[in-house]
């Protein structure tokens, strides 16, 4: 068995929005660019185990993962990596080529959940398939460029306006550099979408938008764009079961994730004063698919039983129901945790993660963390989940920003 599932235990994780953590362990020194671990490989890895972990335990289980556009495709972190580990080329005919896929990792998923590709400062603003083709003509040119010595950034550098005033120009410059980190933000998400989508791999976002308006126009623009999409207004922190009908009801039964008009996710569960009263809410929606906090309240965990509830919409046919294991976070307020855990007791415990109070970036390769992630997975495919949502799997970023390579 694998060492990543030696045992059934639940693990009742939540749903968090990404954030990079700005803290760090006390006294803690970044290691010598030369003994940097390639953290993508390693969250790769992980993810692929549980993913074919879970398969083989049952083969129609959903295996997705929000965010982590960078585990899909190779970039320049990674290319830059190879040239600080093999600065001379030796092994230069093994490396994974730049912008190409990782196959073990896209085969071991079945989709990508997106953050605000259609609202918000980060959205494309274009359908997607422009904003794939017309990322793919720029590197042609690119490309071309290259082969005849001219090199230039893949993405635009704004200049100016310029200003003899020191605060003007900081400013300006902390402006740019927003853009340009936005930017490539982008760029990395097309090039992961456009190689999930031509794996025939789904894709579904989450969509935090200032007004109802913009709520339908998200909707609008993920059926336009083969998108499954669940979009909100306001601050909700993805724990409310809306009024009325959804967007596209469907009467139909929902045996596959391709068949899915819609979805749903409820994943805080304060608002309700006892599990039985949540369940029941969730129950009676119609939704084609919910994702679910496997507990109430962090403590008080879902039953076979109420999966099962969960399985049939109020009109009465199937849906699918989903569970969240977060990998790169844990959380001091779920059942796992110990009155004694601080940072780096246990030592998968490295920072305490500043955007979210009670949660702490977690070591991915920690031997202990991993077998809590496989003893976690088992539980939730034993308590008849139709598939898992892996998420907080971007933690990578912010391990690559404490361990420069230059």
């Amino acid at each position: 068995m694998s060492k990543l599932a030696a045992a059934v235990v639940p693990l009742f994780l939540l749903l968090a929005a990404p954030a990079l953590a700005l803290d760090k362990p006390r006294d803690w020194q970044p290691p010598p660019p030369e003994a940097v671990p390639n953290h993508r490989e390693i969250w790769r890895s992980v993810v692929i185990e549980l993913g074919r972990y879970a398969k083989a335990r049952k083969n129609d289980f959903v295996v997705l993962v929000r965010n982590g556009s960078e585990l899909v495709v190779k970039g320049g972190r990674e290319a830059e990596w190879d040239e600080v580990q093999d600065p001379d080329g030796r092994f230069f005919e093994k490396r994974h080529p730049l912008g190409q896929p990782f196959r073990p990792y896209v085969n071991a998923v079945d989709g990508l959940v997106m953050d605000n590709l259609y609202c918000g400062a980060e959205a494309f603003g274009k359908p997607l398939d422009q904003a794939i083709k017309e990322r793919q003509d720029l590197d042609k040119v690119l490309a071309d460029e290259r082969a005849r010595g001219v090199y230039r950034p893949a993405l635009p550098q704004p200049m100016g306006p310029f200003s003899i005033d020191p605060a003007e120009e900081i400013r300006r410059a902390a402006e740019v550099k927003r853009e340009a980190e936005k930017l490539e933000r982008q760029r990395r998400s097309l090039y992961a979408i456009d190689a999930m989508r031509q794996a025939g791999r789904r894709i579904l976002s989450l969509e935090q938008c200032k007004t109802a308006k913009d709520v339908q126009a998200a909707y609008r623009d993920g059926i336009r764009d083969r998108v499954l999409t669940y979009a909100h207004d306001g601050d909700e922190v993805l724990n409310r079961i809306p009024s009325g009908h959804p967007w596209g009801e469907n009467a139909d039964p929902v045996p596959t994730l391709n068949q899915a008009r819609n979805w749903l996710p409820v994943l805080r569960a304060n608002q309700f004063g006892s599990k039985a009263e949540w369940v029941g809410a969730m129950e009676r929606t119609n939704h084609d698919m919910l994702l679910v906090d496997v507990a109430y309240r962090g403590v008080d965990g879902l039953s076979y039983a109420d999966v099962l509830r969960l399985k049939y919409k109020k009109l009465g046919s199937r849906r699918l129901v989903f569970a969240v294991l977060s990998l790169g976070r844990a959380y001091d307020w779920r059942w796992y945790w110990q009155k004694d855990w601080r940072v780096g007791a246990p030592p998968f415990l490295f920072a305490p993660d500043s955007d979210d109070p009670g949660a702490y970036i977690t070591v991915m390769e920690n031997a202990q963390w991993k077998e809590l992630l496989g003893k976690t997975l088992v539980g939730i495919v034993d308590a008849g989940f139709d598939g898992v949502v892996l998420d907080d799997t971007d933690t990578y970023l912010w391990f690559e920003e404490l361990m420069p390579l230059r």
